[in-house]
């Protein structure tokens, strides 16, 4: 059975409060790497992740992709207004499954698809939009 509140933003309640069952998750300004690994540990079934930057601090990438891993579900990934280069994104799709088909990457500008591992590793995603 599906949680009556399965949309969740990550700035509102703590990780142990979010029920199982969360299938969307909304994280604004990217939490320490404990916070983030101990986020996504406490919803296993997501499917859809919104990454929000409000601020200016770095976000490390690499947290973010081990993080990732412990969600095998995640099909749609949004990284809009993310200051995202290509190796930043290359670490975020090595965090995903075969799952992700949706991946929003709009307002970063710093993004050349110029590397070409990150190449190689979009064209995992066959399903990919």
């Amino acid at each position: 059975m599906t949680s009556l509140f399965s949309i969740h933003h990550w700035d509102s309640m703590k990780p142990e409060d979010i029920p199982d069952d969360t299938h969307t998750l909304r994280v604004r300004d990217i939490p320490f790497n404990a916070e983030l690994h101990r986020l996504l540990a406490a919803t296993p079934q997501l499917t859809r992740i919104t990454f929000e930057r409000s601020n200016q601090e770095p976000i490390d990438w690499e947290a973010v992709r081990l993080a990732l891993l412990q969600t095998p579900y995640v099909n749609y990934l949004d990284c809009s207004k993310c200051g995202l280069k290509d190796g930043d994104l290359l670490k975020i799709l090595e965090g995903c499954t075969l799952e992700l088909c949706e991946l929003r990457m709009g307002c970063n500008r710093d993004l050349e698809f110029s590397n070409e591992a990150l190449i190689r590793r979009l064209g995992y995603f066959t399903n990919l939009q």
